[in-house]
């Protein structure tokens, strides 16, 4: 199934600028400061944008999601390594898309 940018991110999209917009109250816990374009964190709005797709995925009933390209949450994991805090933790997020090798564009639903 497709999913429309409204109902996966909040998304508008102006056509005469030619911008795709995600409200920044679509995006739970995203502050301005964070969403500021020049001195924001581009990394914290790439993060609630991925958690933003897999809660509106996650919601829809399983034969509504779109099954050439999906997006799955496992639990978070406790990170290790150099510089990383004690007790920090590390979620991912995996997404995957089905290409057309002539254009590497998302395969259709239909």
């Amino acid at each position: 199934m497709q999913i429309s940018p409204a109902n996966l991110l909040g998304a508008t999209f102006d056509a005469t600028a030619q911008e795709i917009r995600i409200p920044l109250s679509a995006l739970d816990g995203l502050t301005a400061a964070e969403a500021n374009a020049t001195t924001g964190n581009g990394m914290e709005v790439l993060r609630q944008i991925n958690e933003k797709a897999s809660v509106s995925i996650t919601a829809l009933a399983p034969a509504a999601r779109p099954t050439k390209a999906t997006i799955s949450k496992p639990n978070p994991s406790v990170a290790s390594g150099a510089n990383v805090a004690p007790g920090t933790l590390r979620q991912a997020y995996n997404l995957t898309f089905d290409l057309q090798p002539t254009g590497l564009e998302l395969a259709s639903e239909a």
